[in-house]
């Protein structure tokens, strides 16, 4: 039996309806009540089986076999001590382990819960550390949905949540397939975006020495599934350099191996002043993290003890990051990223020369995505429907992009090469149903 305040139902008789929209207002993207999961896979109340290339909750999948264990034997030991208090020796050991992965030289570690916390985090403590108030984020980017992190997303719907203020300017984000600023090719667009943020933004929309901080995702996920080229983010670096600003990457999405990298920003290069972590980092337990230069602040009275709140490092949350990392390492999973998201690439670039409606496929490791259009222009209605055949067809994903019309292909960086080739089939399968009820 379930007891709340509102409502008392048995199990057996829990249907959707009865929750949406009267008892949850916003709908769940697939009709479905999921039960369980390993890795890759999950299985709903009614026994359907599907492959989630819909998650980012967690890189390595479901129920892991090594953060079940370590959480379950942890439990019995603490429910939770918070970080404001006192740490214990997990808390400090996964510190010391996150330091020497990010891409940040002698860093100093903070835990949040969440990723939209570790954002707010890390725009404070730029606005802290550089004593200045405006912080340059990008078109299409999703940092979180709190505070500062929502004022730095200007993504579609945000701003009637939140809005914009005088603390946050905005630039294009490159796109190599439909570059906002027309310009043609990679490079030519990640230069032209540059251009408009040296010419429009530094001097027009904000002084320099205003400048707190430049809030930038190695690849934006909301945004389209857009993965500019490096020179994107050396200009970047030159212009927080020049400014004086923080350059900030936030890893939420992309970091632990989602990309073939352990972080994303790796691909280019460029080492950050700040990043921020969260999602793949405890194995699908509530945890974040923002690693920074030690030398921006001496002390701050937000941080206490590393621990941004009382949740924040949560003992069960840091065992599970910690045999997460272990699990990356010992099984090679940032390699087997790379390895599937080749042939994952592979495959979405076939459908690319096989269906006229499929007009792009990018992305990197297992972070990969396809754009939808219906005589040339981005189509949310068949996108849509490419969504619901996948569905029928047993694989998750979601739209994402500014017109809804980019299918988000993002399997946790445990699949299989044989999952990998059934997920492959499953596209294929969908995209001729789709091309059949469009009589092409």
């Amino acid at each position: 039996m379930l007891h709340s305040r509102y409502l008392v139902v048995q199990p057996s008789n829990l249907m959707l309806d009865d929750f949406y929209p009267e008892v949850f207002k916003c709908p769940p993207s697939f009709p479905i009540i999921v039960e369980r999961g390993f890795k890759a896979e999950v299985w709903t109340r009614d026994g359907r089986r599907f492959l989630d290339f819909s998650g980012a909750a967690t890189s390595l999948g479901q129920a892991h076999p090594k953060v079940v264990s370590r959480v379950k034997e942890g439990v019995e030991k603490l429910t939770g001590f918070s970080g404001l208090l006192a740490p214990n020796e997990p808390f400090l050991m996964l510190a010391k382990e996150l330091r020497s992965l990010v891409p940040v030289k002698n860093a100093s570690i903070a835990y949040a819960t969440t990723g939209s916390e570790a954002s707010d985090f890390a725009i404070q403590l730029a606005k802290f550390a550089t004593k200045r108030q405006v912080i340059l984020s990008f078109y299409g980017a999703y940092h979180g949905l709190t505070g500062y992190a929502l004022q730095s997303s200007p993504t579609e719907g945000m701003r009637r949540v939140s809005p914009r203020t005088s603390e946050a300017v905005y630039a294009p984000y490159p796109n190599c397939f439909r570059c906002p600023l027309r310009a043609e090719g990679c490079e030519e667009c990640s230069q032209a975006v540059l251009e408009f943020i040296e010419e429009e933004v530094i001097g027009r929309a904000v002084e320099p020495e205003d400048l707190a901080g430049i809030m930038v995702e190695p690849l934006q996920s909301h945004g389209g599934i857009l993965f500019p080229p490096s020179s994107f983010f050396r200009g970047l670096r030159e212009v927080a350099d020049r400014t004086g600003a923080l350059l900030m990457v936030d890893e939420v999405y992309t970091g632990f191996g989602r990309t073939g990298k352990w972080f994303g920003i790796e691909h280019h290069g460029v080492e950050p002043d700040v990043v921020v972590m969260g999602k793949g980092i405890a194995g699908g337990l509530p945890l974040s993290a923002v690693a920074f230069r030690s030398d921006l602040v001496e002390e701050w009275y937000l941080c206490s003890g590393g621990s941004l709140g009382t949740y924040a490092g949560h003992y069960l949350g840091v065992l599970a990051a910690l045999a997460t990392i272990e699990a990356i390492k010992e099984e090679n999973l940032v390699e087997n990223a790379l390895r599937r998201g080749e042939e994952m690439k592979k495959g979405l670039e076939e459908f690319v020369d096989r269906y006229d409606f499929v007009a792009d496929a990018r992305g990197v490791g297992c972070v990969q995505g396809i754009e939808i259009v219906e005589g040339g222009r981005p189509s949310k209605d068949l996108a849509s429907k490419v969504k619901g055949a996948l569905f029928r067809n047993g694989l998750l994903a979601i739209t994402v992009g500014r017109h809804h019309n980019v299918i988000k292909l993002t399997p946790p960086i445990t699949i299989t090469a044989e999952q990998m080739e059934e997920a492959l089939s499953m596209i294929d399968r969908s995209l001729k149903e789709v091309s059949r009820e469009a009589g092409r």
